[in-house]
């Protein structure tokens, strides 16, 4: 399966010391949020959708969301996203 921060990873001189693990998050004004490296779902709700990730949890919430993608590295959830924060 194609990874887009692995092929940025792979792409760009790694600085010494400079480590790339754990995971990424892209928020698209607010409607899409794209996760790459997440390790599984929590809670699944309208207004919450919760996942863990290295070094905790992260909390998405707004309203009218889905889960929109979900595979073995990434989620895609779709909807009115007001905050997204690491616990």
């Amino acid at each position: 399966m194609f990874n887009f921060f692995n092929e940025i990873k792979e792409n760009i001189k790694n600085p010494k010391g400079l480590e790339f693990t754990g995971f990424n998050i892209i928020n698209l004004s607010g409607h899409l949020l794209y996760v790459e490296g997440h390790l599984g779902l929590i809670n699944l709700s309208k207004e919450m959708i919760s996942f863990k990730v290295k070094g905790g949890v992260v909390l998405v919430q707004g309203s009218e969301m889905l889960l929109s993608e979900l595979s073995e590295n990434t989620i895609k959830i779709c909807g009115i996203i007001k905050k997204v924060e690491q616990i």
